[in-house]
């Protein structure tokens, strides 16, 4: 990410009365964990309302928070291997395949030299990973935000890199993903196909651009199954294109947004109102319930074909269970 200047953020009704550095995590996928982000306003790089505040300072919906971004333009060290817990669904000595948990950064960037998947694999690996220029993507050949879940590969040997970023460049692999919503779309099984590029009114977003601008962004969606009177459905979505955010904006676009996702979709006022449901949004789900369930693509060195499933983590079947709980 390239950002120089300053990004504002307004807060949303439903962060009101969280804590500040609480808040830049949430929001912010490019904060790797509320640690940083404590760092971040304690060296005067966030403003609230034109103010200097506390991480422990409570925003206010309707409050400007700003962020100066020209730390994400600096250059880190070499990044370094590290003792990190992995859940492994399949080594051989060309590629790993992970299931990533929700809150791990898939590489470091500025100002972020530790803790992310990139860290804990070189740890692992005992190596150096290949890479296409630069250490710090060292074996990564796609990504999952900061938040999401899911299976993840990752190249161990140079036949690896190489053939598996042929695969997500010319999208020939399959990459499948379970999405909590808001409401239930009018068309329960639809292809969305939309030009995707960085917003221009707010820099750490991306945002539905008109025709021929930006990248093409394609996926299929379908309903799996819906609750609470159709205030939310499980939606499966399956990705053509792999563009940064693309599940998060695509299903906003269509009204849509991803249940707590504080980045791009607001609670519903339908929701809002319902205390039960909203008592257990608030305390329970703290990231965009989106979860990477397959991948599926060829072996770069042996052409055989390879699909890989990662069952939805504990949040994700808590809040699932929860809404299958309402009648």
């Amino acid at each position: 990410m390239d950002l120089d200047t300053f990004t504002s953020i307004i807060v949303p009704g439903e962060l009101n009365e969280t804590r500040l550095d609480v808040f830049i995590t949430r929001i912010c996928d490019f904060i790797p964990s509320r640690s940083f982000a404590n760092k971040l306003i304690l060296n005067k790089k966030i403003l609230v309302n034109e103010k200097f505040e506390k991480p422990s300072f409570k925003v206010r919906v309707g409050q400007i928070i700003k962020i100066d971004c020209q730390f994400l333009n600096e250059i880190n060290a070499e990044p370094i291997g590290e003792k990190i817990p992995l859940t492994i669904l399949f080594e051989d000595e060309h590629l790993i395949v992970i299931d990533k948990p929700a809150g791990m950064v898939v590489h470091p960037g500025a100002g972020v030299n530790s803790g992310t998947l990139v860290n804990a694999i070189l740890a692992y690996c005992g190596s150096t990973l290949p890479s296409l220029g630069s250490a710090h993507r060292a074996g990564i050949v796609h990504r999952l935000d900061r938040d999401t879940s899911g299976v993840l590969v990752v190249a161990k040997s140079q036949i690896a890199l190489t053939g598996l970023s042929k695969q997500f460049a010319d999208h020939s692999q399959i990459r499948i993903y379970q999405a909590l919503v808001y409401g239930v779309p009018t068309i329960l099984k639809n292809k969305i196909e939309t030009w995707h590029g960085r917003d221009p009114r707010n820099r750490i977003k991306y945002a539905v651009q008109a025709e021929g601008v930006g990248k093409k962004a394609i996926l299929d969606y379908a309903v799996k199954e819906t609750f609470a009177s159709q205030l939310f459905s499980l939606v499966e979505c399956k990705l053509f294109t792999g563009r940064t955010h693309q599940i998060r904006v695509q299903m906003n676009s269509i009204k849509h947004g991803i249940v707590g996702d504080a980045l791009y979709a607001s609670v519903p006022g339908l929701i809002k109102n319902n205390k039960l449901l909203y008592s257990f949004m608030t305390k329970n789900i703290d990231r965009q319930l989106l979860h990477a369930s397959s991948l599926g693509f060829k072996h770069p060195a042996t052409q055989q074909y390879m699909l890989f499933h990662a069952p939805l983590p504990q949040d994700f079947e808590r809040a699932l269970h929860f809404l299958r709980s309402i009648v």
